[in-house]
């Protein structure tokens, strides 16, 4: 159960907007501050850290970075980042969808736990993020959003005393095209610098900084549109007829237009790397990033082309194309810098280890587990699950009918070693990778013939798959179109700034209620 505090920060939401805070309550949280920071000083009277700087990085790609191996894109101010922290070579979403993932990631719970399946649900408030249980303890909390998938609306404001989501809506396209409902990266890194020069860094904070550009359309600005391609790009009408095609599996892997939209997307992941690194800079200019632990992490990643189902996109496999993300985390004064974890490591991982690092309890019901930081290289392997979020539309009719949880009959993996294993109960289907002699995840070996070995895999990570899907019993969650709080052009426009980002897959269809998937989340129907 929440606390007061945590309830009053859900309501408040933007207190930098609001009135002038009375002195009494700058004096309250001055202290609690300054309780706080003594309570978590190291050994040797060094203190903890006193901020919480997370970088997400939304639909990223870790393939796609020099310090996790790729020698072509170029990214040297998170190379450099790379050099200071500590490195997780094998670190996973638990759900490839933007809010859901940001929900497991600042919970500590899976998708199924906290009841977001995708896109366009409100975070319950039987769920305690983390940004609320750093208030209580006397952070000011700052989060500065490159896209409306994460907007307030959504419930993921919690606890956070400003929270910039309405400066969208800018031109973003190359054709001049409006992509409404997302900016870019130098706008978030122009906001977070501005915010901070103007108002001053607090005893402590936790500041929240989500880029979105490596989404599509694939549109970096000059000169990163043409960094890895001189030939350019299609017009943006083509893009999305491509995009479509490619879908309908008519283009292959091979055809050159998947060539030029990868060489795109490189461009944008580049051009990220420029404007966080700028922030990089500002915060090491001001003596912030050495009083702080930095989390960089992507929500999911993208598939190009690789598998068919889903080309182009995130939300309808579990493949480690969209599965596997970037992972770091740079300690103060860069302590531990140049680890590398070989071990698996979850997104659900990152809410305990930082409550473990600042000298923070858990709450109950944490499923992640903490990594000690100062060991991290002995980290214990673990079973990594995902579940995908899509197909939705026409289709979650079928797919979610008769269903506990929403995700249910959607494709989901358990991962242990190299061994992979996914199931999509939809479809009746199941494959094994071995990941060791098939990364891209091309021959199931489920197919036809499969070694002793492989069937004994199988067989034992289908036990645990099943074992965790059965254990769902996700907190009540409404999808945004039902939410009665809101009046009905507001729910229209929030659905239509969903559509704008491609989130928005058909209209809402009824479920059939059920013990442990509460009525609200069934009335979701199908989402973004």
């Amino acid at each position: 159960m929440k606390t007061d505090t945590a309830r009053t920060a859900r309501t408040t939401r933007s207190a930098a907007r609001g009135p002038r805070i009375a002195w009494a309550t700058v004096l309250v949280v001055a202290v609690i501050a300054a309780a706080a920071y003594f309570t978590v000083r190291g050994k040797g009277g060094r203190s903890g850290p006193r901020h919480v700087i997370i970088i997400s990085l939304d639909t990223t790609r870790a393939d796609h970075f020099g310090f996790y191996g790729n020698r072509t894109i170029r990214t040297p101010n998170f190379d450099r980042l790379a050099g200071e922290s500590i490195v997780f070579d094998d670190y996973s979403t638990v759900v490839p969808t933007t809010l859901a993932s940001h929900t497991s990631l600042f919970t500590g719970t899976y998708a199924h736990t906290h009841g977001v399946p995708r896109n366009g649900f409100i975070v319950g408030e039987r769920n305690l993020l983390l940004a609320e249980l750093l208030h209580e303890r006397g952070f000011q909390n700052f989060a500065f959003l490159g896209s409306f998938a994460l907007d307030r609306s959504f419930g993921v404001d919690a606890g956070f005393d400003y929270y910039e989501d309405d400066r969208f809506d800018m031109l973003l396209r190359s054709s001049g095209q409006r992509d409404q409902n997302q900016r870019r990266a130098d706008q978030v890194t122009d906001s977070i610098i501005a915010y901070l020069s103007a108002h001053g860094v607090p005893q402590r904070m936790f500041l929240f900084a989500h880029y979105f550009d490596p989404h599509l359309p694939y549109d970096p600005p000059s000169p990163y549109d043409r960094m890895y391609d001189p030939d350019g790009l299609p017009a943006d009408d083509q893009l999305m007829t491509l995009r479509v095609d490619v879908e309908r599996g008519v283009v292959t892997q091979d055809a050159p237009i998947v060539a030029k939209l990868t060489r795109q997307y490189a461009g944008e992941i580049s051009y990220m790397d420029e404007h966080v690194g700028r922030l990089l800079a500002y915060l090491r200019e001001r003596k912030i990033l050495d009083d702080a632990i930095v989390l960089v992490t992507s929500d999911h990643g993208e598939q190009f082309a690789e598998h068919r189902v889903g080309a182009f996109d995130h939300g309808d496999t579990v493949y480690q194309t969209a599965a596997r993300c970037v992972g770091l985390v740079r300690l103060p004064r860069g302590e531990h810098g140049g680890t590398r974890v070989a071990a698996s490591v979850r997104s659900i991982d990152m809410f305990p280890t930082l409550l473990n690092q600042l000298g923070i309890p858990l709450p109950p019901g944490v499923e992640g587990e903490a990594i000690d930081l100062a060991h991290a290289a002995g980290t214990a392997p673990r079973v990594v699950f995902c579940e995908a979020t899509k197909p939705h539309g026409p289709q979650a009719a079928i797919i979610e009918r008769g269903a506990r949880w929403l995700n249910q009959n959607r494709s989901k993996c358990a991962r242990e070693g190299q061994w992979k294993y996914i199931e999509t109960p939809w479809q009746k289907s199941s494959e094994l990778y071995d990941l060791t002699a098939d990364p891209l995840e091309q021959r199931n070996l489920l197919a036809s013939g499969p070694s002793p070995e492989a069937v004994e895999a199988a067989r034992r990570l289908r036990a645990r798959l099943s074992a965790w899907s059965n254990a769902a019993n996700p907190l009540p969650a409404l999808w945004i179109g039902m939410n009665t709080a809101m009046s009905r052009d507001q729910r229209a426009a929030a659905v239509k700034n969903l559509g704008a980002l491609g989130y928005v897959g058909g209209a809402p269809t009824a479920t059939e209620p059920s013990a442990t998937q509460p009525a609200t989340s069934q009335s979701a129907g199908t989402s973004p």
